[in-house]
C-alpha cells in the first residue's frame, strides 16, 4: 500500500483540490493500492499516518513538498515517520525538492526525490524498490548512492497533460469538502489545464524546473473535465491553476468555444505582452464563456528593470 501524504499548506477554509497528490494517484489507480492523507482536510495527519500503518501498513510514503507552509508542515511529519516506520521509503516531490534535491536529500527523513513532472517518474520509482528495474535508470529521480552521496539523474521530458488519466477525484475523503464559496460562485472547484511555461523570468521558480517548456492540454478533454466536476459536484466557477493560460490565442478561442455552454464563471492569470495581442472578439467571447478575472503581472514600470528580469 502507498501513502501519497498531501501536508497542510493553507487554512482550511481555503482549501481546493489537491491537485499535485491526484495526478499522482491517477497514475497508480487501478494498479496500486494507494490511499491520500491531505492535511488541509485533516486536522490530524499524524494520527491518520499512524493508523493506516497499524491497520494496513504501507511499502511507500509519497510527499507533495512546495516552499513556505507545506515544507513547514511536512518536516514534522515525516520526521516523526521515520523512526517509527524505518523500513518505509519516504520520497518527496513537488516544487521544493525539484528546486532544491540537495538540500532535501541532506535529509535523514527523506530517502528519494522526484524533479519536475512526476507523475511516470514516481510509477517507475515504486517498480525499481520492487526490483523490477534500476533506480539509476529512473530519469527525475534523485538519491544517495551508497556512499552517501547525492545522484541525480538526468531531468525527464515534460509531457502533456493529455498523456495521463483524469483525476480520481472520488478518492478523496469527502471531495465535497473541497468545493468553496468564492467571489465567483457559490460553488468553485479549482483545474490546471497546462504545465510550465515558455518564458524565462529570471525570479521564477517555474523556470529552473521546466526549463521554458509549456505542454497544454486540449480544449475538448478540459471542458470534459469540468463538465464532470459540474455534474458530480455542482459547480458553478472554476479557478484555473496554470501558469501560463493565454499562451495561444488560437488554443484559447477553442477552450471559450466549449465553455460557453457550461455557464462557470472563472479565472485565470496570464501575460500582459500574450494578452495584448488578442482581438477583440477574442475578448467578447472570454468573458462570453465565463472570464470574470484575469490576474496579471506588473513586476515593473520600467523596461530596463524588465530586461534584467528576462521578463
Amino acid at each position: 500500500m502507498i501513502i501519497i501524504l498531501h501536508p497542510r499548506s493553507t487554512k482550511p477554509k481555503n482549501r481546493r483540490f489537491p491537485l499535485a497528490a491526484l495526478s499522482l494517484a491517477a497514475v497508480l489507480e487501478g494498479k496500486e493500492d494507494y490511499q491520500i492523507v491531505d492535511g488541509n482536510a485533516d486536522p490530524q495527519p499524524a494520527e491518520t499516518l499512524d493508523r493506516i500503518m497499524r491497520e494496513r501498513g504501507a511499502s511507500l510514503l509519497a510527499v507533495s513538498v512546495m516552499p513556505g507552509p507545506q515544507m513547514a508542515a511536512a518536516i514534522p511529519l515525516c520526521r516523526e515517520f521515520r523512526p517509527k516506520y524505518p523500513d518505509v521509503p519516504i520520497v518527496w516531490g513537488g516544487y521544493f525538492p525539484s528546486l532544491y534535491p540537495d538540500a532535501a536529500l541532506n535529509s535523514p527523513y527523506v530517502d528519494f526525490v522526484v524533479r519536475g513532472q512526476g507523475e511516470e517518474t514516481f510509477f517507475e520509482l515504486i517498480e525499481a524498490l520492487r526490483g523490477q528495474r534500476r533506480i539509476r535508470d529512473i530519469r527525475g529521480v534523485s538519491f544517495r548512492d551508497d556512499f552517501g552521496l547525492h545522484v541525480h539523474n538526468p531531468d525527464r521530458p515534460l509531457r502533456s497533460p493529455n498523456d495521463f488519466p483524469r483525476l480520481p477525484y472520488h478518492r478523496l475523503p469527502d471531495a465535497e469538502r473541497y468545493i468553496a464559496r468564492t467571489f465567483l460562485g457559490e460553488r468553485t472547484a479549482v483545474h490546471q489545464a497546462s504545465i510550465g511555461c515558455p518564458f524565462r523570468c529570471n525570479f521564477c521558480g517555474v523556470v529552473p524546473i521546466y526549463q521554458g517548456r509549456q505542454r497544454t492540454e486540449d480544449p475538448e478533454r478540459t471542458a470534459s473535465v469540468l463538465q464532470h466536476l459540474k455534474r458530480q459536484f455542482r459547480i458553478d466557477a472554476v479557478q484555473f491553476y496554470d501558469n501560463n493560460f493565454f499562451l495561444n490565442e488560437s488554443h484559447t478561442v477553442e477552450l471559450a468555444e466549449r465553455l460557453v455552454p457550461l455557464n462557470l464563471r472563472w479565472w485565470s492569470e496570464g501575460r500582459i505582452d500574450s494578452v495584448l495581442r488578442y482581438s477583440d472578439d477574442t475578448f467578447r467571447l472570454l468573458r462570453l464563456a465565463g472570464a470574470t478575472m484575469i490576474f496579471f503581472g506588473a513586476e515593473s514600470g520600467s523596461d530596463w528593470a524588465l530586461k534584467q528580469m528576462n521578463k
